[in-house]
């Protein structure tokens, strides 16, 4: 297993003895061949306010790697005589329409077909079929929103604990898209339906999910085969995800703010007023859940929209006699390919839950060529003989050049301004080439740090090579608490040190270290998660009746599900303000004092205004997910002089 052992990990351990024998096997040759659906075609047939849709559950050779890669075998829902997709058939119909599915369950396999009913019931209503068998749902569309059906082993329901309620074998891939659409509704021009799941080749000695062989898919394909996206500046993107994997997914979009329009559970699905629609950077997913946003590109380039826990965005396992040992596998992902073409990295070394873009320029566009503040970052390495890995740091330039081998964990927090442009210039002193993604700042295309995506036709994105340094420019348009982070080699360097903060302060303003304070969650070298790169930070002193501004930011690898609790002498939580989330500021009447606790996802930031009213003892804690303390930061409030 790669990584942290996290609860869902445990619990597929656990359960391992439930799980049917391992796929795949040698394709057979007389299977079909399951083709991918991008869900831009409803399936059935409409007539006088009711659709009317047949399906067939079939085994076929899925190749999500490419037909020049090994298949898999598995399960999948087609069309009455129709070809095998993964997904399978989208159903999109208005709101009051009366469906009409049939589902023939053509595999060796009893399944239980879910998701074909109305939603505004206490239960959704399930499909039984054995081998060979037949059934048919009857049901009203009565609620709008992003739905989904599926199929899987009798008894294990999507919903509840995601692992022990989901098959990640044979039958991964049976799931669908169901869209309730307002009467008279239009989809946007842009607008796409995006459905993830993942699938396990194999299990581990013990008998559990074998993680050296999983897949992650978008519409059955892994980047860097998933569907690629062009636009011009100014369209509206409108994108709906479906998350039909077992696992969390933090959802980050390069370069700019995107706007969370609708979540939902499968069964209901909220639609937010204007003034509950948040504008994020990162939106977590939770298994079985649903989102709707859109987001509008003002600046050309390439960029890319992916899953911020790095493991889902690792090289792709491969499948049949291309599959690797173990212990290569695990040395592709922790170590990475720091010795491999750099301008290739992102297409060839990274994979699962990834989308590429590319944004057209305006007539007229060109880059600004305003004079700028300029810093100079170091990127800095030091291994002993001791070290299993080597250590990095990122090193402001303040004066003197410092040593080629100091290193901090985490590195030099970057102070910049808003509206006011600046350049940063990474030096890179280490023996490997290295790359910077700026996140959550709005820059352009060609410093986002996105090696083999990022950039212009004509000019991409490069790697910062060893000895050699690369311009960053940027204008940042708002204030607030983001962070820069290496995006090449991405386990390797960011379990090593590098990443650090970024604050983007108001012109003219200075950084008060003293009431402006930092938290930034991130990995060591043990996959441990540490605050400010310490397991046991040094007791912080703050004063009674001052007003503080508290920046959280969770940068890690793999704790997509961490919370912030900050208790007075172990009691109840403390209470704060709410200011900010990934930079962007919240609106006035979500800006009232609440519970002192905030779960903190992968890729997010979060500010806070604390005042604190009485002396005495404090400590902030972080929690995994299990409830389990990770890190305690003590803190001692003292009265005013």
């Amino acid at each position: 297993m790669i990584g942290p052992p996290r609860l869902v990990l445990v619990m597929v351990a656990s359960l391992a003895v439930a799980f049917p024998p391992a796929a795949p096997r040698s394709a057979s040759v007389t299977l079909p061949v399951i083709g991918f659906n991008d869900n831009t075609v409803p399936a059935g047939r409409r007539s006088a306010g009711a659709l009317t849709v047949s399906l067939e559950i079939r085994k076929g050779r899925w190749y999500p790697l490419g037909k020049d890669h090994a298949p898999a075998e598995v399960l999948a829902f087609a069309p009455a005589g129709g070809p095998l997709t993964t997904p399978g058939p989208m159903l999109r119909v208005p709101l009051g329409t009366a469906l009409r599915v049939k589902v023939t369950n053509a595999s060796e396999t009893t399944v239980a077909v879910r998701g074909l009913s109305s939603r505004l019931t206490p239960v959704m209503d399930t499909l039984l079929l054995a081998p060979g068998a037949t059934g048919e749902a009857r049901f009203v569309a009565d609620a709008e929103g992003t739905f989904y059906y599926w199929a899987g082993e009798p008894g294990r329901p999507m919903t509840g604990v995601p692992v022990a309620q989901r098959r990640l074998y044979d039958d991964a891939q049976l799931n669908g898209a169901l869209i309730v659409d307002p009467p008279g509704y239009v989809p946007p021009r842009n607008e796409r339906i995006m459905l993830l799941s993942n699938w396990f080749a194999d299990k581990d000695s013990a008998g559990g999910p074998d993680f050296n062989t999983e897949l992650f898919v978008i519409n059955g394909r892994p980047w860097p085969h998933t569907e690629r996206f062009e636009y011009q500046v100014g369209d509206s993107v409108h994108w709906r995800f479906i998350n039909a994997s077992f696992d969390v997914h933090p959802l980050h979009l390069h370069g700019f703010y995107y706007r969370v329009d609708a979540r939902g559970d499968g069964q209901r699905d909220s639609a937010y007023w204007p003034a509950q629609q948040r504008m994020v950077v990162t939106e977590r997913m939770l298994p079985a859940t649903t989102m709707r946003m859109a987001w509008s590109p003002d600046r050309p380039g390439g960029w890319v929209f992916h899953c911020h826990l790095t493991f889902h965005i690792t090289p792709n396992a491969q499948i049949g006699q291309h599959r690797l040992p173990t212990k290569e596998r695990e040395a592709e992902i922790l170590l990475g390919h720091p010795h491999a073409q750099p301008h290739e990295h992102v297409e060839k070394q990274m994979g699962g839950l990834m989308i590429g873009m590319f944004v057209n320029p305006a007539p007229g566009w060109k880059p600004s060529d305003a004079r700028r503040r300029t810093l100079r970052l170091l990127v800095q390495s030091d291994s002993t003989a001791a070290d299993s890995v080597r250590r990095f740091g990122y090193i402001l330039q303040e004066g003197a050049e410092p040593k080629p081998d100091s290193v901090r964990l985490p590195g030099a927090p970057l102070v910049v301004h808003r509206g006011e442009p600046t350049s940063i210039w990474v030096v890179n002193r280490t023996p490997e080439p290295t790359a910077i993604h700026w996140h959550g700042i709005e820059l352009e295309s060609l410093f986002d740090g996105v090696v083999g995506v990022g950039g212009y036709k004509g000019m991409p994105s490069p790697a910062v090579m060893p000895g050699d340094s690369f311009e960053v420019r940027m204008t940042p348009p708002r204030s607030g608490s983001f962070m820069y982070h290496t995006h090449l080699n991405d386990v390797r360097q960011m379990r090593s040190g590098l990443y650090a903060p970024l604050l983007v302060l108001e012109p003219g303003a200075t950084w008060d270290r003293e009431r402006d304070l930092v938290f930034l969650i991130g990995d060591d070298r043990q996959f441990r998660a540490v605050l400010n790169g310490s397991l046991q930070p040094d007791t912080l002193t703050l004063t009674q009746g001052v007003a503080y501004r508290l920046r959280f930011m969770n940068i890690t690898l793999d704790f997509p599900n961490v919370e912030l609790h900050l208790l007075r002498d172990g009691g109840p939580n403390q209470t704060w303000v709410p200011l900010a989330q990934d930079g962007y500021d919240l609106p006035l009447w979500r800006r009232s004092p609440t519970p002192a606790r905030q779960q903190v996802t992968i890729g997010t930031t979060y500010d806070f205004e604390l005042t604190p009213r009485q002396n005495g003892s404090l400590k902030l804690e972080l929690r995994a997910s299990s409830g389990g303390v990770l890190v305690t930061q003590p803190i001692q409030v003292k009265k005013r002089p």
